[in-house]
């Protein structure tokens, strides 16, 4: 416009170079008649955009091509009479019959005497197309019925850049909350659901992906999300952004849980109908008909229930049934099944129990014991105490090729039996599983009685140094039976820990190793006594106060009493499992993992436990020097535990192979054959006095 201001107050006698110079300029111009509308000229860029020719051109109106129409061009044409240049956007219609978007800036100039107004037009038609583009997508983000975020994808944590109302209204949070925040805030605590590893891989891959996770309102509440996010691209092809598309399908996951529940769930136990249980029975016959593992089915049936229904009223005939679905859920192991068939009848489905019929038969009856102790507690019911038993039948499988029919009618068959025995017992469908099973009552029963004898002994095993010393000891129980023989562990301890009697079991071993410990303390030749801890004593509410008030009672130096737990036992609830082992750890004990290596082996647990001392089974050093992959976690334990400062001993060391394999590796400690058997308590006591005074034993430091 500075040419055009330059051009007002010229001489029409340099209108010849004005015009050269209208003529060869880039931007549309043309020259305009405000008294008539005529186009007095155009240039060429004008011409090349409406598609005229410039004879052409100069015959026609400027209404010609303008669809704004006469009159508001008329207006628009005394509008430039103040001298000033004026802004307009019109539209015009060009040859071809198109509407372009034009801006025009429009100011008089005198050009050979004459006032004309000199109009530099600009096509703007793409330009607000795409405004008008990026308007309706705004307008279709902020009206769409589902949440729509978009995060940057060059920023490192990918901050929210936009919400729509629609995820302001899902979530409660409005947009000031939540722009420049990642939006893994809506996960609240819940940062391990499956759909994150796959959202996680879509990110950082940049592609699209659709999970549904659970999020969490502003008000805590939580909600099933249903995420799809997609990547927005360059013309480079890098992705710049991440679009969200969020659906609140609470209301839906509900629903199918309630069809689900409707179709696999009894309605009034909430536990699985008989349709569920065949399909979990058949999955897992299959199973063991591949792997040649056991597993059981148990009906139990309530006797005289059908009298109390009538006796009382339906109603706690229901609320009797709701009770004894709840006992007997918390009486079996996690991947047990229950289901109730109908009436009073419940099935039980023991899955992987030992590849061992003798063991497995143990283990069904372990699981009965606790069950018939769940069902005889008295049910207190409105004004009534209620007295429960129940007759039972067992279906052990595989045994061929029965089908999961086939297994509930054998356990059914069995179940009838024993209500023909005169209920209150248990029948076994197979008859050597019930020789088993009556083998075991009197293991419990002669258990019970050696409890109450003191029948037990305590051998204790030496631990040793790479010089041969010995330093310290496992404490081992063996059973002397009525009969003066030897009872093996492997026999007794599983039947122990099915019926509680581990724990007072595990008190006589403990004040035993005590009793000990202060025996060689005073002898001047303190040795470190390892004990044993079943998983159900060392959740025993009262072990803490057990170990503390043996340890008064026996005036042994708890720095010398290590304590002896499975992977298990820890992993089985980890938090709970630190908390009590702090509070043995201040009574000056110390704690051993026993069996490392078959268990879970974390090594994030090793930095949380308070532990000294990690033992090697033995099924890893048996093959130690010959075999790669068990010299190879040999080594792998000595070097985490070199690691984490921890004692390390090897179990099961039987030939001078394993020993020369164990030093040459930096082993401190070894247990084994090789270096003694298990003997007495008194033998093993006698044995330490005999050792030479300069390995007198210093107890680690806590």
């Amino acid at each position: 416009m500075g040419i055009i201001n330059d051009l007002q107050d010229r001489a029409a006698g340099e209108s010849d170079i004005f015009l050269q110079i209208f003529n060869q300029s880039p931007a549309i111009e043309y020259l305009l008649d405000p008294e008539n509308g005529r186009i007095v000229d155009a240039n060429n860029a004008a011409c090349t955009f409406w598609g005229w020719s410039r004879e052409q051109l100069r015959t026609m109106h400027i209404w010609d091509i303008n669809i704004a129409g006469q009159k508001t061009l008329e207006r628009q044409f005394t509008d430039t009479k103040s001298g000033v240049t004026k802004f307009f956007i019109n539209q015009h219609r060009i040859a071809s019959g198109q509407i372009r978007d034009v801006e025009v800036y429009a100011h008089p100039i005198i050009l050979k005497g004459h006032q004309v107004n000199l109009i530099i037009a600009h096509d703007v038609t793409d330009r607000r197309r795409a405004e008008e583009s990026l308007r309706l997508a705004q307008r279709a983000l902020d009206a769409a019925t589902i949440g729509i975020l978009i995060a940057d994808a060059q920023q490192p944590d990918m901050p929210i850049t936009y919400v729509n109302p629609t995820f302001e209204k899902t979530t409660g949070y409005c947009q000031a909350e939540v722009l420049g925040r990642n939006c893994r805030f809506l996960q609240g605590p819940q940062r391990d659901q499956p759909g994150l590893d796959e959202l996680r891989s879509a990110l950082k891959e940049g592609r699209s992906c659709e999970v549904i996770l659970q999020n969490y309102k502003k008000d805590g509440t939580m909600f099933w999300n249903q995420l799809h996010i997609a990547p927005l691209r360059n013309e480079a092809g890098v992705v710049t952004h991440f679009v969200g598309a969020q659906k609140d399908v609470s209301d839906q996951i509900a629903a199918n849980a309630r069809i689900e529940q409707l179709a696999y769930y009894d309605p009034l136990t909430e536990l699985p109908n008989r349709r569920l249980f065949l399909d979990r029975l058949a999955a897992c016959v299959a199973v063991s008909q591949r792997s040649n593992v056991f597993g059981a089915v148990v009906c139990i049936d309530l006797d005289n229930f059908k009298n109390l229904n009538d006796a009382a009223s339906h109603e706690v005939g229901d609320d009797l049934l709701r009770e004894m679905g709840q006992r007997l859920k918390l009486s079996l192991r996690q991947q047990d099944t229950i289901s109730r068939q109908g009436g009073d009848e419940f099935v039980l489905l023991l899955p992987a129990l030992s590849d061992n019929s003798e063991i497995s038969a143990n283990m069904v009856q372990g699981a009965i014991t606790r069950i018939q102790k769940a069902i005889s507690e008295p049910v207190v019911l409105g004004n009534f105490q209620h007295h429960i038993t129940a007759s039972i039948g067992v279906a052990l499988f595989p045994k061929g090729v029965e089908s999961a029919s086939d297994l509930l009618k054998q356990a059914d068959t069995a179940m009838y039996r024993a209500k023909a025995t005169g209920r209150n017992s248990v029948c076994y469908f197979e008859p050597a599983m019930q020789a088993a099973v009556s083998a075991r009552l009197t293991l419990e029963q002669d258990l019970r009685q050696a409890m109450e004898r003191e029948d037990f002994r305590m051998f204790l095993q030496g631990q040793v140094n790479a010089s041969g010393k010995i330093i310290g000891a496992e404490a081992l129980i063996r059973w002397h039976n009525k009969e003066g023989g030897l009872i093996s562990p492997m026999a007794f301890i599983p039947v122990a820990e099915d019926t509680g009697l581990i724990i007072p079991m595990g008190t006589w071993m403990l004040r035993q190793a005590c009793r000990t410990i202060k025996k060689l303390e005073q002898a001047g030749r303190p040795i470190r006594i390892s004990v044993n801890v079943s998983p159900r004593q060392f959740r025993g509410p009262d072990f803490r106060d057990c170990v503390a008030m043996v340890l008064q009672e026996t005036g042994a130096n708890p720095n010398l009493l290590t304590l002896e737990i499975t992977e298990a036992v820890v992993f089985d609830n980890l938090n709970e499992a630190i908390a009590k082992m702090q509070q043995l750890k201040a009574l000056g004990v110390h704690f051993s993992i026993d069996d490392f290596g078959t268990g879970y082996s974390s090594l994030a647990y090793l930095k949380k436990l308070p532990l000294t001392e990690l033992k090697i089974d033995k099924s890893f050093i048996q093959d130690a020097p010959t075999d790669m992959n068990d010299a190879s976690l040999v080594e792998a334990i000595l070097a985490v535990a070199t690691h984490h400062g921890l004692q390390v001993v090897a179990e099961g060391v039987e030939t001078l192979e394993h020993v020369d394999f164990l030093k040459e590796r930096g082993c401190p400690l070894f247990q084994g054959y090789y270096f003694g058997r298990p003997i007495s308590g008194e033998e093993f006591v006698q044995k330490v006095l005999s050792q030479p005074t300069e390995n007198v034993y210093t107890a680690p430091k806590m």
